[in-house]
């Protein structure tokens, strides 16, 4: 986690702009145009622009294009299923909470 303490200290729209970067990269490395990709993904070529750009775009957007980029296994770490949940756990330890609780 320490490797990524510095993405704690940059602005969202500096995160934003680094990823549309990146797709931005990996598209052009795998010679695609932004037609092609709208083809493949039912994304406008614009909004394809703005996720490149940085600009604010859906989260249907973005797995749509990181799907259509064959680079969806970058995201993995998100989607992830590691295991059950707290409230799992106490539902199977018999203790399951019946609301949450406001902390004082």
């Amino acid at each position: 986690m320490e490797q990524y303490a510095d993405l704690y200290f940059i602005s969202d729209v500096e995160i934003m702009r680094r990823i549309g970067k990146k797709i931005r990269t990996v598209r052009l490395n795998s010679n695609i145009t932004r037609e092609e990709l709208q083809r493949i993904t039912g994304v406008h070529k614009k909004t394809i622009g703005d996720a490149e750009s940085g600009k604010n775009v859906t989260m249907g957007t973005f797995i749509a294009i990181l799907r259509g980029l064959q680079i969806l296994e970058q995201a993995e770490e998100l989607i992830r299923d590691d295991g059950p949940s707290p409230v799992m756990m106490a539902k199977l330890q018999g203790n399951i909470p019946q609301r949450a609780r406001v902390r004082k």
